[in-house]
């Protein structure tokens, strides 16, 4: 039976063709690997929450710290609450302007319990906790929208 020394003896060896094919498959190779490797930096999703109109007005006027603000007016990161998926796509549907709103605990003067408040979509835009841009942040691609995110992954290797 033949070994691959033989096989490569009756084919030739590394020859010049075989050093030119190489070559070029490395250049093509280099020049695909942003593609490839891209999306692990623009596609990260950092942590986000809902937009609420007037909430930045309130939070103002009670002097409420940045954690104080999501303590109070993102779902899921209340004192009684556990951090969940809500807390990042969904949003209390409160009225943050009215003049009832107390500074100390805000929701306690509308519901005994938060669970009670009507939750929904987030319609103006996300907060995201970190600086900087990515796909994700540009376009607000989280959510109901993170599924194109992969979507782009994907089409990248066809490419």
């Amino acid at each position: 039976m033949p070994t691959v020394d033989d096989v490569l003896e009756q084919v030739g060896e590394f020859g010049w063709f075989q050093k030119q094919a190489f070559l070029l498959l490395c250049l093509i190779s280099a020049s695909l690997a942003p593609i490839y490797v891209g999306i692990v930096f623009l596609g990260f999703t950092p942590g986000h929450y809902c937009q609420n109109p007037g909430v930045a007005e309130l939070s103002q006027r009670c002097g409420w710290s940045q954690a104080e603000e999501l303590n109070y007016t993102v779902p899921g990161l209340g004192p009684s609450d556990e951090a969940s998926f809500l807390s990042q796509c969904m949003r209390y549907e409160v009225d943050w302007n009215q003049s009832t709103l107390d500074c100390v605990d805000p929701l306690s003067s509308l519901v005994a319990n938060r669970s009670q408040l009507p939750l929904g979509p987030c319609e103006h835009g996300w907060v995201y906790d970190t600086p900087g841009s990515s796909i994700v942040t540009e376009f607000n691609l989280v959510c109901g929208d993170a599924w194109k995110v992969d979507l782009f992954q994907s089409c990248g290797f066809w490419a």
